[in-house]
């Protein structure tokens, strides 16, 4: 079968085992990124636009707002991730089908369930039946390369590869696969023509891929730094504006 992309997952569950757990399993999988966690509805609600995952687990049973409801906010996003629910309560079944769930996983997980959930995952992405992501350009194969112009010439890079972009001496470098690219766009720019991918605006100067973020050591007045994979000498601001965002991403 051929892939569209790598599946970029969230995961929303309350108990931090229980993500760790599925972390885990789906990780297995090979091409899965797992790009948010959180332990509650309102805070996935919220990042869900930011982080345009194309498949979303749900926990039904979670202090506020539940997985089901949560879910009926979902689905009429205007590109909506496909959701499976993950939950140790069968009896919700009939109504998480109820609103389009691809799927619905028991606790505690098993690998090969978990397995075989991915595998419908992939032939509904790569389906011309998927509707929804037919209807978003940017979720094509064909989409997943920038071209970036410089000097007259445009050097054509895939977009998973980018670990980091960053304005300096009045151009944007832009780091991926251990080269460092330039180009006379702005910052904000390129975040346009990124929006529908994974990436992080944490600070007015960087914008990070999200699934590159190694590690976030807070900083002062409620600011943090990031680590980035393969920038380990580099440490990346995030600004206290965007801090919360950064928070809810990573359920900090």
């Amino acid at each position: 079968m051929t892939k569209l992309m790598s599946i970029r997952a969230m995961i929303v569950d309350d108990e931090e085992h229980a993500r760790n757990e599925l972390k885990y399993l789906l990780e297995e999988n090979g091409d899965v990124d797992i790009v948010g966690q959180t332990s509650n509805c309102h805070d996935a609600l919220k990042v869900i636009d930011t982080l345009r995952p194309h498949l979303v687990f749900l926990d039904i049973e979670m202090p506020g707002m539940n997985g089901l409801k949560a879910a009926e906010r979902i689905v009429t996003a205007e590109f909506p991730p496909l959701i499976v629910f993950a939950t140790a309560h069968e009896e919700f079944a009939a109504k998480a089908f109820e609103v389009d769930a691809v799927d619905y996983l028991l606790k505690p997980f098993s690998s090969k369930r978990v397995a075989r959930c991915i595998k419908r995952v992939r032939n509904l992405l790569s389906s011309s039946l998927h509707v929804a992501y037919l209807k978003n350009p940017n979720y094509h194969q064909s989409k997943q390369k920038l071209a970036i112009e410089n000097n007259g010439k445009a050097i054509i890079i895939d977009i998973k590869d980018i670990t980091l972009a960053c304005c300096c001496d009045g151009q944007i470098a832009i780091y991926a696969n251990d080269k460092i690219y330039h180009s006379n766009m702005t910052l904000h720019d390129l975040q346009k023509r990124l929006e529908q991918q994974a990436f992080f605006r944490s600070h007015r100067s960087y914008l990070v891929n999200i699934g590159k973020i190694k590690e976030v050591i807070p900083w002062f007045n409620g600011t943090y730094n990031l680590i980035l994979e393969g920038l380990p000498s580099m440490e990346i601001p995030v600004s206290r504006q965007q801090a919360c965002s950064l928070k809810r991403i990573f359920d900090l």
